[in-house]
């Protein structure tokens, strides 16, 4: 059993998944698109389902390594200034995409798992992320990192949702604003404010 076959399996559902949705997507289709036999497929993947579970675990591992490629070297200062550009720039979410929608409703636990996993690896970054803030001044001494860690992925949990069920409640970017309110007068030291004004200003 090849890994690299195996994860040329998942990318390959993963962007006819992200297209088309997953219901629309077969294992013939995939297996299609690879040039190999639904028997070979079976090696790797039982069921669909296990497919969905690994795609998704994938995609946490592909998310989580390209943020700490971004962010690898770079003071709090710079992180929160390109986080809060980012968020300038959203658009509010109006449309659920297709592979969201059918995690929705026909692999619910699969998309459940996802999330809980998420939420673990957010909370995990978050306090590292704090230590290192604490650390330059940026953020207050007096912070419980575990505590403030779990508020903060529990905010990215609401723009996580926000952008599964768009048509609901508030804005992505209402909330987004709240989110950077509270994290400035909760989080934020008054030198790391300083910082941050004087970085807006370059």
């Amino acid at each position: 059993m090849s890994e690299n076959q195996r994860i040329n399996i998942i990318e390959t559902a993963s962007e006819k998944m992200r297209i088309a949705g997953i219901r629309s997507v077969s294992i013939d289709d995939i297996c299609r698109e690879l040039g190999m036999s639904k028997k070979t497929f079976y090696v790797y993947f039982e069921t669909k389902d296990q497919l969905i579970d690994a795609l998704l675990r994938r995609r946490e591992e592909l998310m989580q390594e390209d943020l700490i490629k971004k962010t690898k070297g770079k003071t709090i200062v710079e992180l929160v200034y390109g986080f809060i550009t980012l968020i300038k720039n959203v658009k509010d979410v109006r449309q659920v995409p297709a592979l969201v929608y059918d995690l929705q409703k026909y692999y619910p636990q699969q998309l459940q798992a996802h999330l809980e996993r998420l939420k673990m690896v957010n909370r995990t970054l978050a306090a590292q992320y704090l230590r290192q803030g604490i650390e330059e001044g940026f953020f207050r001494k007096d912070l419980n990192i575990d505590a403030t860690a779990r508020v903060i992925a529990g905010l990215h949990q609401v723009m996580l949702d926000k952008m599964s069920h768009p048509k609901s409640g508030s804005s992505i970017i209402q909330d987004s604003k709240l989110a950077i309110d509270i994290f400035f007068r909760g989080i934020v030291s008054e030198q790391g404010k300083a910082e941050f004004i004087q970085r807006m200003k370059e």
